[in-house]
């Protein structure tokens, strides 16, 4: 057995010259890569972090849509409904009174459900499609300088 051959039984922790050699090409060769993949990491966690910022503002707006409605439901409608019964019949003011609070909650509703579409999923888009690019610019440089 040579004694670059490694081997368990093999008492000497040293590594050989040629192993050290060839850990420190590889080191070097992988350093940038790794630096890539770091940068982009760090991007796309930046990324997901905004989007989830926007997801939490459109589940707050809904939030506030739902209790805007139970709020308005309990303490404004039993007063609009008799006040529209002094000119109305009882049955139109309760109606006039339901459609205008559905109205105005569906439009809460509606914002806030956009706000949360626009964070859900919390998909890095902006950075994948920068690395996509940058991938395929160094596949076409490399292809035209062959």
């Amino acid at each position: 057995m040579s004694t670059t051959d490694h081997d368990d039984t093999t008492t000497s922790s040293k590594p050989s010259f040629r192993d050290t050699v060839t850990a420190g090409l590889v080191q070097k060769a992988l350093e940038p890569v790794l630096r890539a993949v770091r940068d982009e990491v760090a991007s796309a966690r930046r990324e997901i972090s905004e989007r989830a910022n926007g997801a939490k503002t459109g589940l707050v707006l809904t939030g506030a849509a739902v209790a805007f409605a139970l709020t308005t439901l309990v303490l404004l409608a039993g007063l609009v409904v008799a006040l529209l019964a002094l000119a109305l019949p009882i049955w139109a003011a309760t109606g006039i009174t339901f459609v205008v609070f559905a109205v105005v909650t569906a439009i809460l509703f509606v914002v806030g459900l956009r706000g949360i579409r626009r964070g859900v999923p919390p998909v890095p888009k902006d950075t994948l499609r920068a690395a996509k690019d940058r991938v395929t610019h160094t596949g076409d440089s490399s292809a035209t300088t062959d």
